[in-house]
């Protein structure tokens, strides 16, 4: 009999009636193993030699899947296909000590579907030892910072309090948010706008300065002076012009792409969003859900391109398959974006809490395959002056557009923040010819000021994330939910607000961990792993780097709690006389 490993019970039951008789499939549950929770369980002088221990409350499962791994014929381990799923087939063999003469395959599927699945088995490959000494350094460098700079944490602040690589990080961003936004200080602008009619159809016109620069002033009074010359001017149309724009579709979604779309449109947190989208993919009807890749598997843009010819007819299929490629720093592009299993598998057949979240990946994988949109842009530019042909040395400027072709749009528009604008689809000039007279209905002189960066939502965390190279998109959820379980930052109106405790463990991890703790440094060692994981660089060197710029930062704050706790207040003699 053979025997395929997988993580959960549920994609268990779905394969095992895929393949039929002569296989078992057994799930392990996640990891089965890791390092022990009451000890660093990293031996610095010995190569930073990790000691493991089988999970809690793993024992059951681990007997099962030992009983069965000991009769199969062939073991095929289909944990997910990421480096904590190859992780986790690395620890139960190394747990099995399978006899040599045992076969072990790695098979690797984007979805849960019985092509896929069978396409995996049918070519299999080794376990991806590289992928498994990147994980496993990742793990022992958080051990690392997680256990050795917590302690200094706890003892300076409150014994709550707890350290963590990435996680830190994280929160830095959403204190030095905080703190910009209260350092904030308001400038005020000003324009003036006119409201002109051309042909009974009313538009507005901004005042430009000088030679096309911008439509800002820093104080009034200039504007207030035109204000009254321009009471009694003429206006006229100096030039007009159209134009015609393309909008292109987005590409489909990666993990962190989806947990802001799923933010903004369905009001759901990342761990929400990932905890359905595990659903779903388990259940068959997406592609795995932890990926920073845009490609797209050739046989799927296939079937995408022929139901939107036949859906939407020829125009909104492009005449060429649309690639897109990833602008994220450090991005691991080795699956496939997130996409239905099967295009023909529409929104309305699935049911269930996932229903919403389905929709929205099916749509952007649709609209992702789709022609452009098209506008029609109008521009003019206004003169002003006593008499026409003899302008004022100003100029003003309207613009509009209206949609010609909606392409994409038809089928997707990406969801906006509450504090986002709209896109107008349509905001349009009446036609416009060159010296055409214009009738002036309003000016206005408007105020404006600058406002404030707005704090970060979940989604809007989890983007500056993955811009800046921090993280994975297996970690980006599981950072956020911990800054909010363990009370360093509050939801306010949807928004991430850094509790007092919060700032002060910022605070603290900055004066002393500055450097680990960069936003720089933290990217630079994401590439680092990807260097393991691609076999160009060893775990031993990657830690021994680390710790060579850890170590110091560590003994230095530990050296200063030293002396803060054996400093002593200084008494002074009361004067005399």
């Amino acid at each position: 009999m053979n025997l395929m490993i997988v993580e959960s019970p549920a994609k268990a039951r779905r394969i095992a009636a895929f393949l039929g008789s002569g296989w078992r499939v057994e799930a392990c549950l996640g990891h089965v193993r890791d390092l022990p929770d009451t000890e660093l369980g990293v031996a610095l002088e010995d190569d930073f030699r990790p000691s493991y221990r089988v999970l809690p409350g793993k024992g059951r499962v681990l007997k099962r899947l030992l009983r069965a791994l000991k009769g199969a014929a062939a073991v095929y381990i289909a944990t997910d296909p990421d480096r904590e799923g190859e992780a986790i087939g690395w620890h139960v063999l190394e747990l099995a000590r399978l006899p040599a003469a045992v076969p072990v395959k790695r098979v690797v599927f984007q979805a849960v579907t019985v092509e896929a699945v069978q396409a995996a088995v049918a070519q299999p490959r080794e376990l991806d030892v590289n992928r498994v000494e990147a994980q496993q350094a990742r793990r022992i460098v958080d051990r690392l910072v997680g256990y050795l700079a917590s302690p200094l944490a706890a003892k300076a602040l409150d014994s709550s309090c707890s350290a963590g690589r990435v996680q830190s990080v994280c929160l830095r961003l959403v204190v030095e948010r905080e703190r910009a936004i209260e350092t904030f200080t308001p400038e005020t602008c000003w324009i003036l706008a006119l409201r002109l009619a051309a042909d009974g159809a009313e538009f507005t016109a901004k005042l430009y300065h000088g030679k096309g620069g911008g439509s800002t002033f820093k104080t009034r009074e200039p504007l207030d002076k035109l204000v009254g010359r321009l009471q009694t001017a003429q206006l006229w149309v100096s030039q007009a012009g159209r134009s015609v724009k393309v909008r292109q579709p987005l590409p489909p979604f990666t993990t962190a792409s989806l947990q802001q779309a799923a933010s903004k449109g369905l009001g759901l947190s990342p761990d929400r969003t990932m905890a359905l989208a595990q659903l779903l993919y388990e259940q068959g009807w997406i592609t795995y859900m932890r990926t920073d890749s845009v490609s797209i598997a050739a046989e799927a843009q296939k079937a995408a391109r022929d139901f939107i010819a036949s859906e939407h007819g020829a125009d909104y299929r492009p005449p060429e398959p649309p690639t897109y490629t990833v602008k994220t720093a450090n991005a691991q592009e080795a699956h496939e974006a997130i996409r239905p299993a099967a295009v023909k598998r529409l929104p309305q057949h699935v049911d269930g809490d996932g229903a919403a979240l389905y929709r929205l990946i099916w749509q952007r994988f649709i609209a992702s395959q789709m022609s452009p949109a098209r506008y029609t842009v109008t521009g003019a530019i206004i003169f002003a002056g006593q008499t026409q042909g003899q302008p004022f040395p100003l100029e003003f400027r309207a613009q509009g557009h209206s949609l010609l072709f909606d392409g994409f749009l038809k089928v997707y528009q990406e969801p906006a923040d509450e504090d986002e604008a709209g896109h107008d689809e349509t905001r349009t000039l009446p036609p416009l010819q060159d010296n055409q007279l214009l009738q002036r209905v309003a000016l206005q002189v408007e105020d404006h000021q600058t406002r404030a960066p707005a704090r970060y939502t979940e989604a809007g965390l989890v983007q500056a994330l993955e811009q800046r190279g921090i993280g994975r998109p297996s970690t980006f959820a599981s950072m956020v939910t911990t800054l909010k379980d363990k009370g360093y930052v509050k939801i306010r109106q949807r928004r991430l607000v850094p509790t007092a405790s919060g700032r002060a463990l910022c605070d603290f991890l900055m004066a002393h961990f500055a450097d680990v703790l960069s936003y720089d440094y933290t990217a630079r060692l994401e590439a680092q792993l990807d260097a393991v994981a691609q076999g160009k660089l060893t775990r031993l060197a990657l830690l021994r780097g680390f710790w060579e710029h850890f170590q110091p930062q560590l003994k230095a704050a530990a050296s200063d709690h030293r002396a803060r706790q054996t400093a002593k207040p200084l008494l002074l003699r009361p004067a005399e006389g």
